[in-house]
């Protein structure tokens, strides 16, 4: 993305980051991303082609832009202030809220967007990624003798197989059996011989 979202951004600049991501909202409830054109997008939104190619580098640099728009009416935060025990369950819990709050879209762009599909892929490389940069808050650097990184990986793909599982394959599961889902996938993981203490 050519702007900078930590800087404070001027109403204008807000005002064409929501009529872009509306505008691929509201096409891929129509039709699959793929069929998706740039110029339909501008089209959509009332802005010119220039101003698209100012703020994304292509469609699929606006559909991240989306993720990262639907996550923060989420309240996807930061977990620095909650106890460490604590943070892959809150953890899990931002990234079930924002599938959740979303849940009325997300199965109007199935009907033209298959799970499996490129769209989706977005959506789960979003989710992934950003369960990863929370997972690192939860590692307990002293106990563990694997690179933070890695663990922070497991974690997210841990969080990312449980969460596809009940919100996009159509297994819907309760909040605590997510919980329970991850803890019981996660208790298995092994350091060097020891077992991982899994918070």
């Amino acid at each position: 993305m050519k702007k900078d979202l930590n800087a404070k951004l001027s109403r204008g600049a807000l005002r064409t980051l929501d009529a872009f991501s509306g505008a691929m909202m509201d096409l891929l409830r129509a039709k699959p991303l793929a069929s998706i054109s740039v110029n339909e997008l501008c089209e959509r939104s009332s802005y010119p082609r220039a101003t698209f190619y100012n703020y994304f580098d292509d469609r699929d640099d606006l559909l991240t832009y989306c993720w990262t728009a639907l996550s923060g009416k989420s309240r996807i935060g930061d977990l620095e202030a909650a106890e460490p025990e604590r943070r892959m369950d809150l953890a899990l819990d931002m990234m079930a809220d924002m599938l959740e709050d979303n849940a009325v879209l997300l199965k109007e762009v199935l009907e033209h967007n298959p799970v499996d599909g490129p769209m989706f892929t977005s959506l789960r490389a979003f989710i992934t990624e950003r369960s990863r940069d929370l997972m690192c808050t939860c590692v307990d650097r002293e106990r563990h003798a694997l690179p933070v990184e890695l663990i922070a990986d497991h974690y997210a793909n841990t969080l990312m197989l449980v969460l596809d599982w009940s919100y996009l394959r159509g297994h819907t599961l309760t909040r605590p059996e997510l919980h329970d889902y991850v803890h019981a996938l996660l208790a298995g993981a092994t350091e060097y011989g020891r077992t991982v203490a899994i918070a």
